[in-house]
């Protein structure tokens, strides 16, 4: 009977011993598990915690590709061949290792959900465990990039604003529709914003270090800004040069014979060089369209047939460098009352007709030819 009886204590001790053994290594399973979520939830966007000089500096996987991995090996394997994956993303733990990143400690494979951003462990007796990437995958690309956009007198761009740019530089153009920039243009009130809102051009901004430049003729400037999910950033921009423009009209046009064309001197009023490389027609009176001929300084070569601009047009040549003082003339041959004239639109007399236009630089000329 005592015999029995000891054999009954074992029998309990053990039954304890083992359940109490199997949830210790279950416990030990859930952890080990869930510190290799978080490394694959690591490898795909980033350790927040690795900074250098006050600014973070991992952005994983998204951070280089600007998308979600399509299957797990992107994380270990360059498996289109794009230029922007800089991995492994995954540390692996043993030499000739290439699949442990796939499986939980239960050796259960892991259940990855790239629409929703999860990743999920079965686990082993109802320990199901998932982890989210981030906690809404919108805030990988919905972030905000905005900035001023002044001159070295801290003007900002006016009505020329049209011609200057901001440039976001994309890592992986595949991920934006081919596109391997997005350009904004500032307000003439001298602010800019990139955003996937109207405002901001519908344009992602995506985690991760990213180049930024904006361009006037003849200046570019360069950042590099640091994107975090759910972050808007500053990046102004303050030029060396003026936004006004350094062009100004010499004397009066001089009109053709025939009263069908003229020709203006222009010189550059600055202490620098000036470059232009395009021109505008303002919409003015005349509403005339010039069609034969548009060049500078007589240089035929790079300047292209006007082919019927007028009001809202631009025509774009060669760039143009006028030094300090120095003089471009500037001429035009055949204006119509249509873009497209036909046979019967006949060239216009421009004696007395009021034209304006504005160079890339931003310098603007009012021209009334006299007779």
């Amino acid at each position: 009977m005592e015999l029995l009886v000891v054999l009954l204590i074992i029998g309990i001790l053990s039954t304890v011993a083992l359940r109490t053994i199997d949830a210790t290594r279950n416990r030990s399973l859930f952890d080990q598990t869930t510190a290799e979520m978080n490394k694959l939830v690591q490898a795909i966007v980033g350790n927040p915690d690795l900074a250098y000089d006050g600014r973070r500096v991992d952005f994983g996987y998204y951070g280089d590709m600007e998308q979600l991995p399509s299957e797990p090996r992107d994380l270990l394997y360059n498996t289109t061949g794009n230029a922007a994956w800089r991995g492994p993303y995954v540390k692996l733990m043993t030499a000739g290792d290439t699949v442990s990143y796939l499986y939980d400690e239960w050796g259960r494979p892991y259940t990855y959900n790239w629409g929703a951003g999860t990743i999920r462990s079965g686990g082993v007796n109802g320990l199901d465990m998932t982890v989210k990437v981030i906690d809404d995958t919108a805030q990988l690309n919905h972030n905000v990039i905005s900035g001023s956009f002044l001159d070295s007198d801290d003007n900002p761009p006016g009505a020329a604003s049209s011609a200057y740019e901001v440039r976001l530089h994309y890592n992986n153009p595949d991920a934006h529709g081919g596109d391997s920039v997005a350009i904004v243009n500032p307000t003439p009130g001298g602010s800019y914003e990139i955003s996937l809102t109207p405002e901001g051009g519908n344009h992602a901004v995506p985690i991760g270090i990213k180049r930024l430049q904006a361009t006037i003729p003849g200046e570019e400037l360069t950042r590099y800004v640091t994107i975090a999910p759910r972050s808007h950033v500053v990046a102004d921009f303050r030029f060396s040069k003026t936004f006004a423009g350094g062009l100004e009209m010499v004397g009066d046009p001089k009109v053709n014979p025939d009263g069908k064309g003229f020709l203006i001197n222009v010189t550059n009023t600055r202490d620098q060089d000036d470059t232009v490389s395009s021109l505008s027609f303002l919409p003015t009176s005349a509403a005339l369209y010039v069609k034969d001929e548009f060049y500078i300084n007589s240089d035929h070569a790079g300047f292209p047939r006007a082919t019927g601009k007028g009001p809202s047009d631009s025509i774009s040549f060669t760039s143009v460098a006028i030094p300090p003082n120095g003089l471009i003339d500037v001429f035009f041959q055949g204006f119509y009352t249509s873009a497209n004239p036909g046979g019967g639109d006949q060239s216009q007399v421009v004696t007395g007709r009021t034209f304006k236009f504005r160079f890339s630089d931003g310098s603007e000329i009012d021209v009334t030819p006299g007779p």
